[in-house]
C-alpha cells in the first residue's frame, strides 16, 4: 500500500517537475529572443549610423546619416527600410540557418518615430558639431582677433557720410552763382569749377574698377537660391537638446578652415567666393563680391571722412584751394560746402586706395591715426595707392561682416555653401541638410516562434 503511495506521489510530483522545467524553458526561450532582438536592433542601428554621408565627412568634417542614400528623394522611409533590412539580417535569417539557436523573430514593423537633423534648432546641431571640430583640433587664425573690435565695426556700419557729401554737392547745386560782365557787356554766370566734382562722379562706380582690382579668379557660377536651405522650407528643424555648442570664434574659424573665398577658393566647389555668399547671401561670387566691396568701402570712407574733418592742415589746404575759386572769392557763401566737399573728396580717394590696399593683400586698420589725404590728389586728378601692413586684413574685415550676422543667418548660409558643394558631386543630386540625421528614436515590433510579441524602444545618435 506505500508503494502505491509513492508510485501515486513520484508520478504526481515528476509531472508537477516537468511542467515547471517546461515553463522555466519556455521563459527562456522567450527571453532568449527578446535579448537576441535587442541585440539585433541595436547592433542594427549603429549599422545605420554608420552609413553616414562620406563626403559631408571628408570636406566638412560633419557626421550625418544621409536619407537620400545616394540619389534617392529624401524621406524618413528610407532609413526605415534600411533599419529593417539589418534587424532582419541579424534575426530572422541568423535564427532560420540550419545551425541556429532556438526560435524564430519575425519583425512586424519598424519606425523611426523622431529624429533630429543638421537643421535642428535652425542650424544649431551642424554648429555645434563644427565648434567640436575646432575644440579638438585646436585651430585659430587671425579672424579671431576680430571680435574684440565688433563695436568699433558696429559704429563704422551705422554711419552712411556718402549721404552727408551727397546733400552738400546738392547745396552747392541749388545756390545761385555769381555773375559778372563780360567784355561785351552781358552779365553772365561764373562756373563753381569745384576740385570735388570729379571726385563726386566716381561715387556709385564700380569700386573694383576704380581700384583696379583684378577679378579674373571669380567663378562666374550663378545659383538658384530657392534651392538652399536659407531660402526653401526648413524640414525637421525640432530639437530635444539644450546642450548645443554655439560659441561664436569657434564657429567662425570652423567656417575659414572649411571654405573658400577671394583669392583663396576651394576646389570642386560651385561658388569660389564662399565665405562672401555666408556674409551677403547673394545668388553669384560677383554679386557677393560687390556687395562685400560697397560695405567694405563704407567703412572706410566713414572713418577716413572722420580723419579728414578732424584734420586742421588737410582743412587749411581744403579752404585755400577753394579761396582761388572766382565763384568763391565773390560768393564768400560758397566757401564752406566746397571745404567740405573737398574733404570729403580726399576721403573718397583715401578709401579707393584702402580697397586696394586690402584687395592685394595689405592691412588697413579700423580707425586711422595717419593717412595719405592731399588736397594735391584732388586739384591734379590722380588716384593713388594706400601702403599698409598693420591692421585688419580682407580675411578679418570679411569675418567682422559675418559676425554682424546673426546666428541663424551664419547656420543657414553655411549650410547652403554646404548643399552646394555635396550636390556638386555626381550622386547627390538631393542632397539637404534638413534630412541628415544626427540621432534618432525607432520603436521596432516583432512576433517570437511561440506567439511571443516583443516591443522596444530604441534612441542612437553620434552625441
Amino acid at each position: 500500500m506505500i508503494k502505491g503511495y509513492l508510485t501515486v506521489f513520484l508520478a504526481l510530483s515528476l509531472s508537477i517537475m516537468t511542467g515547471f522545467i517546461l515553463l522555466l524553458t519556455g521563459n527562456a526561450v522567450r527571453n532568449a529572443g527578446k535579448v537576441r532582438l535587442e541585440c539585433a536592433v541595436d547592433t542594427s542601428m549603429n549599422a545605420v549610423l554608420s552609413e553616414f554621408q562620406v563626403t559631408l565627412l571628408e570636406r566638412y568634417d560633419l557626421v550625418y546619416v544621409d536619407v537620400s542614400y545616394l540619389g534617392y528623394q529624401p524621406c524618413v522611409k528610407n532609413m526605415e527600410n534600411r533599419l529593417r533590412y539589418y534587424i532582419e539580417e541579424n534575426t530572422s535569417v541568423v535564427l532560420e540557418s540550419e545551425n541556429g539557436p532556438w526560435g524564430s523573430i519575425k519583425v512586424d514593423d519598424v519606425s523611426v518615430v523622431s529624429f533630429e537633423t543638421a537643421t535642428a534648432d535652425m542650424g544649431k546641431s551642424m554648429r555645434s558639431q563644427a565648434v567640436c571640430y575646432i575644440e579638438d583640433t585646436g585651430i585659430e587664425g587671425k579672424e579671431r582677433e576680430v571680435s574684440p573690435h565688433m563695436d568699433e565695426i558696429r559704429d563704422l556700419n551705422a554711419e552712411n557720410p556718402m549721404n552727408k557729401w551727397r546733400m552738400i554737392m546738392e547745396q552747392l547745386a541749388g545756390m545761385e552763382l555769381p555773375k559778372i560782365q563780360n567784355e561785351e557787356g552781358i552779365w553772365e554766370e561764373v562756373p563753381l569749377s569745384n576740385p570735388a566734382d570729379w571726385v563726386f562722379g566716381l561715387a556709385g562706380s564700380d569700386i573694383f574698377y576704380i581700384a583696379g582690382i583684378n577679378l579674373q579668379s571669380v567663378s562666374p557660377a550663378r545659383i538658384s537660391l530657392q534651392e538652399y536651405i536659407s531660402h526653401r522650407h526648413i524640414e525637421n528643424n525640432n530639437s530635444t537638446r539644450e546642450d548645443y555648442k554655439v560659441e561664436e570664434d569657434y564657429f567662425l574659424s570652423y567656417l575659414f578652415d572649411k571654405m573658400g573665398y577671394f583669392n583663396n577658393p576651394r576646389e570642386n566647389a560651385l561658388l569660389s567666393c564662399q565665405l562672401e555668399y555666408v556674409a551677403k547671401g547673394k545668388s553669384s561670387d560677383l554679386e557677393n563680391m560687390r556687395a562685400v566691396s560697397e560695405q567694405l568701402f563704407q567703412w572706410r570712407f566713414t572713418d577716413n571722412v572722420s580723419r579728414a574733418l578732424s584734420d586742421g592742415n588737410l582743412k587749411s589746404q581744403a579752404a585755400s584751394a577753394a579761396e582761388q575759386l572766382l565763384a568763391v572769392s565773390l560768393n564768400g557763401e560758397f566757401k564752406t560746402p566746397v571745404v567740405e566737399s573737398i574733404l570729403y573728396a580726399c576721403a573718397f580717394l583715401e578709401s579707393v586706395g584702402d580697397i586696394w590696399t586690402i584687395y592685394t593683400g595689405g592691412a588697413v586698420p579700423i580707425r586711422k591715426t595717419t593717412h595719405h589725404m592731399s588736397v594735391n590728389h584732388v586739384l591734379g586728378g590722380n588716384l593713388y595707392h594706400t601702403e599698409g601692413s598693420s591692421g585688419f586684413s580682407y580675411e578679418q574685415y570679411l569675418a567682422a561682416m559675418i559676425l554682424l550676422l546673426d546666428e541663424k543667418e551664419q547656420n543657414l548660409r553655411a549650410m547652403d555653401i554646404m548643399e552646394m558643394d555635396i550636390r556638386f558631386i555626381d550622386g547627390n543630386k538631393y542632397f539637404s541638410m534638413d534630412w541628415c540625421i544626427e540621432r534618432f528614436e525607432a520603436l521596432v515590433t516583432s512576433k517570437g516562434k511561440y506567439g511571443d510579441d516583443y516591443m522596444l524602444n530604441r534612441k542612437y545618435g553620434y552625441f
